[in-house]
């Protein structure tokens, strides 16, 4: 169950990473890694919704090595922060859809953890809450 329903918000871009990856070394590259992989099929911008949310579902081989769950959805959402785009000198500025990973934009994140039998893997939703209408009185 997810809390992105399609009343209220719109699915801006799905993608996979072949990877996981947790915030604290190289985390520059991982970014990097992370902008390069999702432009593909990446909408074009701007993008101009009240906020955003990340749904993000990672799956782990077991028993390899514990990881900290709550590490990796740092650096996917600093990844499309025009602010730490900037910071980084990215090479995907294209990435950018909002301005800064602070509560003003960023305000929904779920993050889901499974064991499996196959390599490990990141899928990344991002959505865009839909602005409200503005009620014009007559």
């Amino acid at each position: 169950m997810t809390i992105f329903n399609k009343e209220e918000f719109l699915l801006i871009h799905h993608f996979r990473l072949p990877a996981i990856y947790t915030w604290g070394d190289k985390d520059r590259e991982k970014r990097e890694e992370i902008r390069r992989i999702a432009l593909k099929d990446f909408p074009s911008g701007p993008f101009n919704f009240e906020w955003y949310g990340f749904r993000i579902k990672v799956r782990r081989r077991e028993y390899i090595r514990e990881i900290d769950l709550e590490n990796i959805p740092k650096l996917i959402i600093d990844s499309f922060s025009g602010w730490q785009i900037n910071r980084d000198r990215s090479e995907f500025p294209e990435a950018e859809i909002y301005r800064d990973d602070t509560m003003r934009w960023i305000r929904a994140i779920e993050i889901e953890g499974e064991f499996t039998q196959d390599e490990d893997e990141t899928e990344v939703w991002i959505f865009g809450k839909r602005c409200k209408l503005m009620e014009v009185n007559h």
